[in-house]
């Protein structure tokens, strides 16, 4: 007898479990957790058994550095994504007792995995270890990181620039989400390469100012109406810049940045696709 019904799973929506007389049931529709995605896509790019998967979680393993996790919960996932339909294993030969059980990925599990791969992700506090162990994990799959770097930045403009330009600097919460935000569009823009460029190698705009220097950011300060940002040149002079407040937080220079100085003679300036 078969019964079927819907249950609660413990990522927070419904499934339809399958119960066939005495047999685990089965996940008709699979929600692996992040562990369990992790553990999928190490083998679907070709970690073959379970103590592989946890040596590359492990502290000093490729993935590991980025995110761990323990051998106990490595083999839980594995458990899940076998009994999910995502993951196959396959008994060792009897003439070798130390075979290992190997593990392959479905082609369930295959689809779900560069879905995964493929789809940023939602909260800007997730970048350090889901966006991370993403990238890492496209590398190892042969796939281009900028592909999901592009969508990334997409997903996180909006959001970003409602934290960067509506603040208040007397609240730390806000001020640590503000600082956050644009530490995370730093990381995106320098992770991208996506700088227009023409057949002759040079910057599509092209402006009329002849003298344009490579600088870094090593100070901003803000006052009430404007702001004074010092920058260094790579022989090591300074160069104070004043702008208004409102540019300098649109354009949300902070220490470290790359950025161009641009020394007009008067105050005609052009620019030209």
């Amino acid at each position: 007898m078969q019964q079927i019904g819907l249950s609660r799973s413990r990522y927070g929506r419904k499934v339809t479990t399958v119960a066939n007389d005495g047999r685990a049931p089965r996940l008709d529709e699979p929600i692996p957790s992040f562990a369990e995605h992790v553990c999928l896509a190490l083998v679907a790019t070709g970690t073959g058994h379970g103590w592989a998967i946890v040596r590359e979680l492990s502290d000093d393993g490729d993935i590991g550095r980025i995110w761990t996790l323990s051998r106990a919960l490595t083999y839980r996932a594995i458990d899940q994504l076998t009994a999910k339909g995502l993951l196959e294993r396959s008994e060792p030969t009897p003439r070798k007792a130390r075979a290992r059980i190997a593990l392959s990925a479905t082609g369930a599990g295959h689809a779900v995995t560069r879905t995964w791969l493929d789809t940023p992700i939602a909260h800007l506090r997730d970048v350090r270890i889901e966006l991370l162990t993403k990238l890492a994990l496209r590398q190892r799959a042969g796939l281009d990181p900028q592909v999901l770097l592009r969508a990334q930045r997409d997903t996180f403009n909006e959001v970003i620039d409602s934290l960067v330009i509506s603040f208040d600097r007397r609240d730390p919460v806000d001020l640590w989400r503000r600082e956050s935000a644009r530490a995370v569009r730093r990381f995106l823009d320098l992770a991208i390469d996506d700088r227009p460029t023409t057949a002759a190698g040079s910057p599509n705009m092209r402006l009329s100012a002849r003298n344009q220097l490579r600088a870094t950011v090593a100070e901003v300060r803000h006052g009430e109406v404007m702001s004074t940002v010092r920058v260094t040149l790579p022989d090591g002079q300074e160069v104070t810049a004043a702008i208004t407040r409102d540019a300098a937080e649109e354009l949300a220079f902070a220490t470290g940045d790359a950025v161009t100085v641009i020394v007009k003679s008067t105050e005609v300036m052009l620019a030209k696709d």
